[in-house]
């Protein structure tokens, strides 16, 4: 008998060892880890998902204050986009159109005194803030910022910078 490999043989003999590889590594990485705890070994499974974001020292009152930025500038871009569809579109009469460009101008304008306020208190408080602004302006503070004196300081910044009196001022502090 002839002693020849064949291609076919060389192929089969790759993928096999490609196989094994991908069970081992597979393996490797979903593997049991023991954990010791009070003299005792216990069997642990953990699925870890490679590539998958972790919040590290995040805490709860974080995670609130980015989470309602987030859904302020949502709110903020599907507003801009149904001003911006009434400015453009053909069927819409010129005095719709000025006062969706209005609209629009004092958008702007709030957005960026939001942005104006909250980086004016966060530099009095040292915490997260998140300002909102509509008839009346809501802050909302990180805990253990609010005290009387930076109550009265952030009064006097939202005044300043929107006009609104000082009893359509909302602050409240996270939990």
């Amino acid at each position: 008998m002839s002693k020849t490999i064949s291609k076919k043989q060389i192929i089969f003999t790759g993928l096999l060892i490609a196989l094994c590889a991908a069970v081992y590594v597979n393996w490797y990485y979903t593997k049991p880890m023991s954990e010791v705890k009070d003299g005792v070994q216990k069997e642990t499974t953990e699925a870890q998902n490679l590539g998958e974001a972790q919040y590290v020292n995040a805490t709860e009152a974080g995670d609130y204050f980015e989470s309602a930025k987030l859904n302020r500038s949502k709110a903020h871009a599907d507003a801009q986009d149904a001003l911006n569809k009434v400015i453009e579109s053909d069927s819409a009469d010129e005095e719709s159109k000025a006062q969706a460009r209005e609209k629009l101008n004092a958008l702007a304008q709030s957005i960026q005194n939001e942005a104006d306020i909250e980086n004016l208190i966060t530099a009095k408080t040292g915490g997260k803030v998140l300002v909102s602004i509509g008839d009346t302006v809501e802050v909302i503070l990180e805990k253990g910022t609010l005290n009387d004196t930076t109550a009265l300081q952030i009064k006097e910044i939202v005044v300043n910078k929107t006009q609104i009196s000082a009893e359509k001022i909302t602050l409240v502090e996270a939990k």
